[in-house]
């Protein structure tokens, strides 16, 4: 395979580029590894088959119509700009609509990262299907790759793996609203109380003042801000509240009392013991770590 046929123009040949890799024990103790990368172009007819993958899976169609189905997402329409991952061991099928010429890139991963993001909800077996729209960022990351793979290397496996990496938390950005809160997308309800939270936190900001604001159940709040975050509202807050704090210490003079203030804490001890609590070390070993020369 020559460099020209990673360019192959969007027309109606059909194509079909598979690249394969061996991952070492190395490679899958890191948690995720990536053996197979590819593009496929195909024209009708198309066939048909069920199958079950021992690995997880990536296919972003960038042209054609068809359907993609399994137990737990049952059947659902696929048109350009749709990605669906595939699970272990989740029987399914997909295939374009009858006439139909049909373009997708796909890779396959693995690891306990993976199975860890399944988990945290980035994957999702009864939601399978994202669409991504026009996001430019998908088709680069599928293209590079391919070309990772087609380079060769020993640094293909670890390069492929954190583009992977990429894919899947870019794809949970775009389906969650959360890459862009500006745009119309992902729960509405939860775009707002992130706003809310980066402008008020350090006023002291409280979960149930966020609810009654936005005009929803607290507990309601709480599930949906953990579906879509993987947080807590609470534990956000604080992230929001430290975070502001540790630019505070890193550029100005200010006390540890007075950032405690500025952060939103009322009590500088408890911003102290929570601080070294999650950072290691106290507020003020932050600040020497960061001016030190």
């Amino acid at each position: 395979m020559g460099d020209a046929d990673l360019n192959t123009p969007e027309d109606d040949r059909p194509v079909n580029r598979s690249r394969y890799e061996v991952p070492t024990h190395a490679h899958k103790e890191v948690g995720l590894w990536v053996h197979g990368a590819g593009y496929h172009r195909a024209q009708p007819p198309h066939p048909n088959w069920t199958r079950v993958l021992g690995h997880y899976a990536a296919v972003y169609v960038s042209r054609g119509d068809g359907w993609f189905s399994s137990a737990p997402s049952g059947r659902v329409a696929v048109r350009p700009g749709i990605l669906f991952w595939l699970f272990p061991p989740v029987e399914h099928s997909y295939t374009p609509t009858p006439g139909t010429t049909w373009t997708e890139q796909w890779v396959i991963f693995n690891g306990t990262m993976a199975e860890q993001f399944e988990r945290q909800g980035y994957l999702t077996p009864s939601k399978p299907y994202v669409d991504v729209g026009d996001d430019p960022e998908i088709p680069r990351l599928f293209s590079r790759l391919e070309e990772i793979f087609h380079e060769s290397g020993p640094l293909a496996v670890p390069m492929a793996s954190a583009i992977t990496h990429e894919l899947i938390v870019r794809v949970h950005g775009i389906e969650t609203g959360l890459l862009d809160m500006s745009k119309e997308r992902g729960d509405p309800v939860i775009a707002q109380a992130l706003k809310m939270i980066e402008r008020e936190s350090s006023r002291g900001l409280e979960p149930e003042q966020i609810a009654s604001r936005l005009h929803v159940g607290y507990s309601t709040l709480r599930r949906r801000f953990r579906q879509v975050t993987g947080y807590s509202v609470k534990e956000y807050i604080l992230r929001v509240q430290l975070k502001k704090a540790k630019e505070l210490l890193a550029f100005t003079d200010q006390t540890v009392e007075e950032i405690a203030g500025v952060a939103g804490f009322a009590d500088p001890y408890y911003f102290s013991r929570l601080f070294k609590e999650r950072e290691g070390i106290p507020p003020t070993a932050f600040r020497e770590a960061q001016t030190r020369e």
